[in-house]
């Protein structure tokens, strides 16, 4: 009796390793597959944007810059086109843009945020489209070796292996901060910049996140920061922060917000890139009020509450 139970426990032991090496297998065939690049990006070309300013703020809407992205893969060596928006007092812009590679019949686009302190950090996801569909680039651009350049890491997840789009439902509540800056427009031939004479004066809107909570799926129990500013030459409102998910990951997302005549807003959040398995995240979701705005004892500061729906890659 016991020789047959070692051989049964035998047998069970062999079994389980066979379990764990096929589950093994299987974890790894569904890992996502990363091609790693890396490069530099230069020569750039500006095109300034308009400068606003006040005592305490320099603000930039519509700064544009093309540049050569030397990177490792092919797929990624081209021309980089962006478009974004400066806080410099916040040490913070944020925006959108696209490489075309120099082969191929395809491109990449997607949203960036970035912080500017002792150095530059950008992070951005591009999606694939054409020759590179279903393909998504995780790049991160810090300061380069040489002036006027900036170091470019990440990866490329792969399409044969990569995630899936998967629906994104989220319901929120904030409590936000809204500030109108009495700026005027600066010169930004010159720095520091200065007015231009004669003075053109503008009102600028802040908002500013200071608390917001609620569910999502895929993050579960989620918390936000952020802020953004309202164009206001075009009165498209962008901004930028951070989700963080109930396990600790972040989301890094970048939000457009453009309003119809009657006064209606089209609000749209775009996730560009992350920690954790949202690392390389992707994905957009359209935010739909339910509650509010609503005063609260402070004059400039409202709560409201949204909803929202989209879709999320990871």
């Amino acid at each position: 009796m016991k020789t047959v139970m070692a051989r049964v426990s035998r047998r069970g032991a062999i079994g389980v390793v066979a379990a764990l090496a096929l589950a093994s297998t299987l974890a790894a065939d569904a890992a996502p597959k990363k091609t790693y690049v890396s490069g530099v990006e230069e020569n750039y070309t500006h095109v300034p944007g308009q400068w606003f300013g006040d005592d305490a703020n320099l603000l930039v809407f519509r700064r544009a810059c093309d540049a050569d992205e030397r990177i490792s893969d092919p797929r990624l060596e081209g021309r980089g086109s962006w478009v974004y928006t400066v806080d410099a007092t916040a040490g913070r812009f944020w925006g959108w843009g696209r490489i075309v590679p120099e082969q191929g019949g395809g491109e990449w686009s997607g949203y960036f945020t970035a912080t500017m302190s002792a150095k530059t950090i950008l992070h951005m996801t591009l999606t694939g489209s054409g020759d590179y569909a279903g393909l998504v680039a995780r790049l991160t651009f810090t300061d380069g070796r040489e002036p006027n350049t900036l170091a470019i890491e990440g990866y490329i997840v792969e399409a044969k292996r990569g995630p899936g789009e998967r629906p994104l439902q989220l319901s929120l509540c904030r409590t936000e901060r809204l500030e109108l800056l009495d700026c005027v427009e600066l010169d930004p031939s010159l720095w520091p910049p200065e007015p231009f004479i004669p003075l053109r004066r503008a009102t600028i809107v802040r908002t500013t996140i200071v608390s917001e909570m609620g569910q999502a799926t895929h993050a579960g129990r989620l918390t936000n920061e952020g802020f953004a500013l309202m164009d206001p030459v075009t009165g498209v409102l962008t901004g930028t922060g951070t989700a963080k998910a109930a396990n600790g990951d972040e989301i890094y997302w970048v939000h457009v917000a453009t309003f119809e005549p009657n006064g209606v807003a089209q609000n749209v959040v775009h996730f560009c890139g992350g920690t954790g398995r949202f690392e390389a995240v992707t994905g957009w979701f359209e935010g739909h009020i339910t509650q509010g705005p609503e005063p609260t004892e402070d004059p400039g500061v409202m709560c409201s509450c949204y909803t929202g729906e989209g879709a999320i890659t990871y």
